[in-house]
């Protein structure tokens, strides 16, 4: 039976910091050792950030969080064109005209 303490991947490093080496593959590929992936907290999905430096590349894991391309502003004049009944213009110039009303009432 084991009774040895297994370590956790930061403090494993921390005692026995060594320089660790990948392969990239052909497709351009290459795997992310174990212990570095615990330490950063990094898994199957994760994004990772890439940037060049005189040293070398800097590898950061990133947090993607959506964004929404709409301001509140925005939201309110695409809900209020998506609740006007369908109207039909003659020309093009009456059409621009009744969207730049909606976009200038609040």
């Amino acid at each position: 039976m084991k009774t040895a303490k297994r370590k956790t991947a930061k403090k494993a490093i921390a005692e026995h910091p060594v320089f660790r080496m990948a392969v990239i593959s052909s497709r351009g590929q290459v795997t992310i050792p174990q212990d570095i992936r615990s330490l950063l907290h990094v898994k199957r999905g994760s994004v990772i950030g890439f940037e060049p430096t005189r040293g070398g590349v800097l590898m950061v894991p990133l947090k993607v969080q959506p964004q929404d391309p709409y301001t509140e502003e925005e939201w309110k004049k695409i809900e209020k064109l998506s609740k006007g009944k369908g109207i039909v213009y003659d020309t093009v110039e009456e059409a621009k005209k009744r969207i730049a009303d909606l976009c200038d009432t609040k």
